[in-house]
């Protein structure tokens, strides 16, 4: 009876030990920036920075969502007055809350351009 029940708690520790990295949480950034365009100007170069990004993504309304094999990003538009808006970013990534965090800070510098750095680049070029 006793060897039954070691060998059933070895076989639980080896599937906690398997499920654990399985069920680990991404770590998450966000941030925000105001731009001097509506909602639909932000929505816009979200569109441009995802394509030049060239990750899967869905649309919606207010929002854009971009895929990376390790994370994910959401950038969501706001009206802030007449002729602005607020860009906000979420990012995710499955192991390091320091590139979530760039990325934010990429995609709020692109975002607040206009026009994405690296389209600038290959025009200079």
């Amino acid at each position: 009876m006793k060897r039954h029940l070691y060998t059933i708690a070895l076989t639980s520790l080896g599937l906690v030990g398997l499920t654990l990295p399985a069920i680990a949480r991404p770590e998450i950034a966000s941030g925000d920036q105001l731009l001097e365009t509506d909602v639909a100007g932000c929505l816009t170069r979200a569109d441009r920075l995802i394509e030049t990004l060239g990750v899967e993504s869905d649309q919606g309304s207010i929002d854009r969502t971009g895929y990376f094999e390790d994370g994910s990003f959401r950038v969501l538009c706001y009206g802030a007055g007449e002729a602005n808006s607020l860009a906000i970013v979420f990012a995710t990534h499955d192991q390091s809350a320091e590139v979530a965090s760039n990325f934010i800070q990429m995609m709020l510098s692109e975002l607040a351009q206009g026009e994405a750095v690296s389209q600038q680049l290959g025009a200079q070029q």
